[in-house]
């Protein structure tokens, strides 16, 4: 009920779905340009979509649900409203008679932050076709735009109004220049940045229209505001990999290789979910998952995942702080799992890998801060001891005398990305 509640007061402050198209807030000329403007946008249709994606879409309720829960939305606002250069623009157009402060205002009120107080001075008194996700409630909305009455509106205030065209000159001032920079590197805009971008909206083309229009530069230093996961570099060395060729490679010792069958059943069996559970409660194991984890690889979903594909029960993790046959070459069929995974690494484009193994090490922090940890003592001493478990020792034989070869699948996946875990 509060989410509805505090999601609809935000559509209400925006003036989304009011029977006017957008009710005054302020007056003047600046106002009316400004006014003009916004009465090109269709905000019933907008609404529409608006309400259907919060309604229906999973991924759009999901990302409003955490910005409503979460304290970004609220964090964002303290941090910008707290840098000067946006305090100057704010009051600037306070002075030419937009309300802007009533606006800020009303949603400061509902997220709990202290009123913003300008200078005495400035005081005044159809069925929807939906795309799907957050990329998708954004194209759909772009379809309502106008963008020729936009473009075509902007060049007559340009030569009609002083009003229009000095807050333009404001725009391109280095003031909002500053605000712009400072903005781009509060942390709470970094997530809802990134957020967006992991969700596949493009929020490069609002850095484009600025440069274009106003000759603002916005910050395109990763670093600050789109630094790279660890997942997306290591999906660097996935895309070099002859994908096609490794799953026909695979496919084809599922079809014809007797030993890589019966390990892949194995896998299916009570046997082996026994010795798995096993080895998963053993402390060293669980010391090997948060280190990994806490280094940034993904392992305890990958365990997860591995569960529901062999239909075993789910792992509770430890807390933590028909293909065409293809022309290859010579295939190893018969010899099981090892011959499948040396025929798989020599598909692999091992001077590309290392190649860009190198740059990631000089160019990307959270990559060199991952192959830190994946060489650090700390990391062996926790291999040697789960080596050493006999539990962990009797996992391996078990497997191994049902042809699965987990230690050479790991050699193989640590080559993919260039690395080198302690053995």
């Amino acid at each position: 009920m509060k989410f509805t509640s505090t999601l609809f007061a935000i559509l209400a402050i925006i003036g989304l779905g009011q029977a006017h198209q957008f009710p005054d807030f302020g007056s003047g000329p600046l106002h009316e340009d400004i006014q003009d403007f916004l009465d090109l946008i269709p905000t019933e249709e907008m609404s529409k979509i608006i309400i259907d994606y919060i309604s229906e879409d999973p991924e759009v309720q999901a990302a409003i649900n955490y910005l409503l829960t979460s304290t970004v939305l609220r964090d964002m606002m303290v941090d910008v409203e707290a840098i000067p250069e946006v305090i100057n623009l704010i009051n600037y157009m306070q002075k030419e008679g937009v309300d802007i402060y009533s606006l800020i205002n009303k949603i400061n009120k509902l997220l709990g932050i202290d009123e913003l107080v300008p200078p005495p001075s400035h005081l005044h008194s159809a069925i929807l076709q939906r795309t799907g996700g957050i990329a998708g409630l954004f194209e759909d909305l772009k379809q309502l735009i106008p963008f020729a009455k936009f473009i075509r509106s902007y060049v007559q205030k340009m030569t009609t109004s002083s009003a229009f065209a000095d807050f333009i000159d404001q725009l391109k001032s280095d003031n909002f220049q500053q605000v712009v920079n400072k903005v781009y590197r509060v942390e709470s805009v970094q997530i809802i940045l990134n957020g967006l971008k992991s969700s596949g909206a493009n929020v490069q083309i609002v850095a484009d229209i600025m440069f274009i229009v106003l000759n603002i530069t916005v910050p395109n230093d990763v670093s600050v505001y789109q630094e790279r996961s660890l997942w997306e570099e290591l999906m660097d060395f996935v895309e070099l990999l002859p994908l096609n060729q490794f799953v026909e490679l695979m496919v084809k010792y599922l079809n014809e290789d007797q030993k890589v069958q019966n390990a892949v059943l194995f896998m299916f069996t009570t046997e082996f979910h026994s010795v798995l559970r096993d080895v998963e409660a053993l402390k060293d194991y669980q010391a090997l998952v948060v280190y990994l984890e806490k280094a940034g690889l993904p392992v305890i979903q990958g365990i997860q995942e591995l569960h529901k594909a062999i239909d075993m029960e789910d792992y509770v993790p430890p807390k933590i702080e028909s293909i065409l046959k293809s022309q290859i070459g010579t295939q190893k069929i018969g010899d099981g799992m090892k011959g499948l995974i040396e025929d798989l690494y020599n598909l692999l484009p091992i001077d590309e890998i290392d190649a860009l193994y190198k740059e990631k090490l000089q160019n990307s922090k959270v990559f060199a801060h991952f192959f830190s940890k994946l060489t650090s003592p700390d990391l062996q001493k926790i291999i040697d001891n789960l080596y050493g478990n006999q539990t962990y020792k009797n996992f391996v034989i078990v497997c191994r005398e049902k042809e699965l070869e987990f230690q050479e699948l790991t050699k193989l996946i640590a080559r993919i990305f260039g690395l080198k875990f302690p053995y």
